[in-house]
This record gives C-alpha cells, structure tokens and sequence, in this order.
C-alpha cells in the first residue's frame, strides 16, 4: 500500500516536472501590460524578426518562445518607440517585459528556478 502511494507521488512530481524540460531548453518573453490602460500596437524584435503581439488590454499577458538564433538583442516596440534592449540566446533565457503607467518598459530576467512554466505560461 504504501509502495504505491509513493509511485503514485513520484509519477506525479514527474508529470508536473516535465513542461519544465522545455522551460530550461527555450528562452521566452512574456508581456505583461501592468499600467491601467490599453496599450496599442505592441510587438517585439527577435532573430532580426518584427513579431506582432497588437492590443493588450490592462492586466493582459501574453507568452512567447523565442526563435532559437543565438547571440542576439530582444527589442520591445510600442508604435515607433523601442524599449528594453535585452540580451538573449537561443535557451535559458526567460525575460519579463512589464508595460508602465508611464509609458515605459521595464524588462528583467527571470530566474529560471524560482518559477514554474505553467504559472508563466497561463498566468
């Protein structure tokens, strides 16, 4: 009885582990508009490529992977204006891109360990 309770509690912890084998073998952007309004013509540059994300309404996110290019410099674009040249690779690296009540971006790395890949890629 008890054998199967911890093989049931291992094959759990395996289940719930596995989205996070992708999370250490990408780099992801995700976008997360923090200010009280919407934010219009949102996109963002990566492998020398313009990626369309459009509207956020307040408290929207949206997730990205990464296009695998190595070295290069992740760009967050609103309109004409660009914010947050951030360096990236092709894995191991997870940048949060937060949009400002003041118009701005501010851009930080996430730590790979402290969070899950389900929570940052659903919430």
């Amino acid at each position: 009885m008890i054998a199967r309770w911890v093989g049931g509690i291992l094959a759990l912890a395996i289940v719930c582990m596995l989205p996070n084998l992708t999370w250490l073998g990408t780099s992801t952007l995700r976008i997360h508009n923090g200010s009280s309004m919407r934010v219009a013509n949102v996109s963002y540059v990566a492998c020398e490529a313009r990626q369309v994300v459009g509207a956020l309404a307040p408290n929207e996110s949206v997730f990205r992977f990464l296009d695998a290019c190595g070295d290069d410099t992740l760009t967050i674009r609103i309109a004409d204006s660009e914010f947050c040249q951030t360096y990236v690779e092709g894995e191991l690296y997870h940048v949060d891109a937060i949009l400002t009540a003041d118009a701005t971006v501010r851009c930080s790395y996430d730590d790979l360990l402290s969070s899950l890949f389900i929570t940052k890629a659903l919430f």
